[in-house]
């Protein structure tokens, strides 16, 4: 099991002037960050929402479709950029069309030409209301060169069933690519990070949009995040169960070596031990008496 270098990033919403300007900021970020040995980048939910602030303010449907119409470029540029770099890239989350529905799904290429994706399970409730989005079916527990790996979009990490799904398939590190605008969001969405690091004995990595457009957009013009890396609250980690955060709302990148060994030690040798001292079968007991009340 080899240790990960990670960097997961807070993401400025800035005012750009062009599609170009949009592709070379990531470009740099990508860049920079495999230039301090970074082997894997995480951009935030809604990264391609940045485009639609070059044309007029539109509804919905429409910002769905002119997100759409630039998957294939989406994907060729990321493909691209992660050979180029040799560096695995969670491309955020990008709105695109599968089996006539829109989705919003998150693309994880890496250097070798594969790509892993997920598409959001949970939707907020403007989601489901408003965009309109379809939700995810299927959860993707994949294989890396670390271990094994899942993503939580967002909203997706407040659910603690998910979580623990992929963790009995053997995640060890969930991705959470998010989008939140206020500071309520943003706490909802790390605290059930933490949480799920602590239950599942696992480590996550966060990203968010932060800063804000000079002009009010139906989708996407503000974000609040401190992104980061957590771990369980439990000896060989820090009692608050912080790998590494941000300064709050900065346009950064945050970067922290992610030691697998230091996870085995943790479920071997730890305090407690939540991850295997669950008692699935008193849980469905008591599960069914809900169906009788």
């Amino acid at each position: 099991m080899k240790k990960l270098i990670i960097a997961t990033t807070q993401y400025g919403l800035t005012d750009i002037q062009t599609e170009e300007q949009f592709w070379t900021g990531i470009k740099e970020k990508v860049r920079d960050a495999a230039e301090q040995g970074a082997e894997m980048i995480v951009f935030p939910e809604y990264l391609t929402a940045h485009l639609l602030s070059l044309e007029p303010a539109m509804l919905h449907d429409d910002a769905c479709y002119s997100l759409d119409r630039r998957t294939d470029e989406y994907v060729r540029f990321f493909r691209t950029l992660s050979e180029e770099q040799g560096i695995a890239i969670l491309a955020g989350t990008h709105i695109c069309k599968e089996k006539g529905e829109y989705a919003n799904k998150a693309y994880l290429f890496f250097p070798d030409g594969r790509i892993e994706t997920q598409s959001k399970v949970h939707l907020t409730p403007e989601e489901q209301i408003r965009w309109p989005l379809a939700a995810g079916e299927e959860l993707n527990v994949f294989e890396t060169a670390w271990g094994k790996m899942a993503i939580l979009t967002c909203y997706d990490m407040e659910f603690p069933e998910l979580a623990r799904i992929a963790a009995l398939r053997g995640a060890e590190l969930l991705l959470c690519p998010s989008y939140t605008d206020s500071a309520y969001g943003y706490y909802r969405v790390r605290y059930c990070c933490q949480a799920r690091a602590v239950e599942n004995q696992l480590y996550v990595a966060l990203s968010g949009l932060v800063g804000s457009l000079s002009e009010d957009r139906p989708q996407v013009d503000s974000g609040y995040c401190q992104a980061g890396v957590f771990t369980p609250c439990d000896l060989p980690f820090e009692p608050e169960g912080i790998l590494q955060v941000g300064e709050t709302n900065l346009d950064m990148t945050v970067l922290a070596e992610v030691d697998f060994h230091r996870l085995r030690e943790n479920r071997e040798r730890g305090a407690v031990a939540p991850f295997y001292d669950r008692r699935p079968d008193f849980y469905e007991q008591e599960h069914k008496k809900t169906s009788h009340e």
